[in-house]
């Protein structure tokens, strides 16, 4: 089975100081940025993050994140959000026919042991 994942890219420039609200658990991936520019603090976590180009960090459901990226940054930093996406129930078939055969079986209340079916 694969992973579907999706991506946010944004850009942050020198100076920028931007909050964040995490929905769901995602990574937040550095994709370009020159030396230690992004630094990142979490709220209830006594522990700051400086993170390089190509590093990155795992964001949890829930948290409050701040980030921040150095004033004497060359450049603006691109960064990614990556979270695991939603399978669409087309993708699982044999899954998606079983709902709908016991959803079917359920709205007649069918029973293997009776040669009767009532309607509900």
């Amino acid at each position: 089975m694969e992973t579907l994942l999706t991506t946010t890219v944004f850009s942050l420039n020198p100076g920028e100081v931007a909050p964040l609200s995490v929905h769901t658990a995602q990574r937040l991936y550095v994709e370009d940025a020159a030396g230690l520019n992004l630094w990142v603090t979490r709220d209830g976590d006594s522990e700051d993050y400086w993170l390089r180009c190509g590093a990155s960090l795992q964001l949890n459901r829930g948290d409050e994140v701040v980030l921040s990226v150095d004033p004497r940054a060359e450049r603006a930093v691109r960064l990614a959000l990556i979270a695991e996406a939603r399978r669409p129930a087309a993708t699982n078939l044999p899954h998606l026919v079983n709902r709908i055969v016991r959803r079917l079986v359920r709205g007649t209340q069918w029973s293997p042991n009776q040669d009767v079916v009532a309607a509900s």
